[in-house]
């Protein structure tokens, strides 16, 4: 309303104008070189406005006409665009569908009409490739990808997956690091880097892309906790054997991370034994196993018992003393009570752990007390034979293989990482159904 208005306003304003002149006409003259013209400005009034006029039709054209003919071009390039797409599409299907010979056909057409955008071509190229086996070509084409913004991420992330496919974890790891800083909430990225950090033990890797996982709210923190325990504990593990100090403070990072862990306990215990320290070995024993009674624990800490000459029963009484009671406490007061031959204390402690249904564990006990109290040899090979129908004990056992090992290790045997569980195989079987 208010631009008509000032158009209507200048409308009145030209007509008045226009009136002004024309009913109080005057002579205007104009001298050049010699000559002098006159003439009245009424004449001079109509070839204004007449050049005004032809002046506004002239642009009025030039403008519309620029305007159909730039139509007319952008309408031609987005009809390029639309088949270039549909072409696309069609080449995809090809894929898909294993059809080799059209997919090269229908991307030599998409290449015509996509001409200033080699983003799909290359694209499409890669999953020609891919299906042809043809991976050198394959590995130029993600190079390509790499040098445009558009297409970087599909270009490193094809990368990486050839080199893990070749094996070559090396320059696996170092594309797979250059896309989780362009992108970390790319699909199992995270897990593959992992997986890739502990195969090429690059453990201060894996404690790093953890906590920019764990900011980038791809891992909670329980995971996060649990990889970077991970990497400390193997940290400890290397430098056991140069740098005792190191190795003794990356362990207790791993234990505050991941409380009670056997593994971890027990790697803590072997450089508390390498320094020589009876006496924080024997108070940091009594302090695990106070916290922690299992069976694995206990298999643990019997060892570096013997080890280190602690198996007397008075020290073994002094552990056990406050979890009497505990069915492990128990096991371990036997083993050593069989080992220091005191008999009386073994079948006190053994009496309420047979029941109808005894476990191996428990047979070779009662085979051992058999023999080296009674030397009852006929007594004790009935218990052996009883123990080979005994109740599996546990083991470490990989969750996605099913083999079983003896020592935990943050890469299973079977290759997989962080993946054993202690467990026996008839609970593993149970779990799985």
């Amino acid at each position: 309303m208010y631009r008509f208005s000032i158009f209507i306003l200048q409308f009145l304003l030209l007509i008045i104008a226009l009136t002004f002149i024309f009913t109080n006409p005057f002579i205007v003259s104009l001298d050049i070189g010699n000559l002098k013209y006159s003439f009245s400005s009424n004449l001079f009034a109509v070839v204004f406005i007449s050049f005004v006029f032809l002046l506004y039709l002239a642009l009025y054209l030039f403008f519309r006409s620029r305007l159909s003919i730039g139509k007319y071009f952008l309408k031609n390039k987005y009809n390029k665009i639309e088949k270039g797409y549909l072409h696309f599409v069609d080449a995809m299907i090809a894929v898909a569908n294993k059809d080799n010979k059209s997919a090269i056909k229908f991307h030599k057409k998409m290449t015509s009409y996509l001409k200033d955008d080699p983003s799909l071509s290359l694209l499409l190229k890669s999953e020609v490739l891919k299906i042809e086996k043809k991976f050198p070509e394959l590995n130029n084409v993600y190079e390509d990808m790499i040098k445009s913004k558009k297409t970087e991420t599909l270009g490193y992330r094809g990368l990486m997956e050839q080199n893990l496919k070749n094996h070559d974890y090396h320059h696996a790891f170092l594309y797979g690091e250059k896309l989780f800083s362009l992108n970390p909430n790319i699909e199992k990225l995270y897990e593959t880097l992992i997986f890739i950090a502990a195969k090429t033990k690059n453990w201060n890797q894996l404690i790093s892309l953890s906590d920019k996982a764990f900011s980038n709210k791809i891992i909670n923190k329980n995971d996060l906790n649990e990889n970077k325990s991970i990497g400390y504990y193997e940290i400890a593990k290397i430098k056991s054997d140069s740098e005792i100090n190191d190795a003794l403070k990356n362990i207790l990072k791993a234990i505050e991370l991941k409380k009670s862990f056997a593994p971890y306990i027990k790697l803590h215990l072997e450089i508390l034994a390498n320094l020589n320290d009876k006496r924080n070995l024997s108070k940091q024993i009594k302090k695990y196993w106070h916290l922690n009674q299992s069976s694995l624990l206990r298999s643990i800490i019997t060892k570096i018992l013997i080890q280190n000459d602690l198996s007397d029963i008075k020290f073994i009484n002094d552990l056990v003393k406050n979890n009497l009671n505990s069915e492990e406490s128990k096991k371990l007061l036997v083993y050593f009570a069989i080992k220091n031959l005191n008999w009386d204390l073994a079948r006190e402690n053994i009496s309420g752990m047979i029941g109808a249904n005894p476990s191996k564990e428990i047979c070779f006990f009662m085979s051992e007390i058999e023999l080296g109290e009674n030397n009852d040899k006929q007594k004790s090979d009935a218990w052996i034979m009883r123990a080979e129908n005994a109740n599996v004990e546990d083991t470490w056992i990989c969750r996605i293989t099913n083999q079983t090992q003896d020592e935990w290790s943050s890469l299973s045997n079977s290759g997989n990482y962080n993946s054993l569980v202690w467990a026996s195989h008839k609970m593993l079987r149970n779990s799985n159904y």
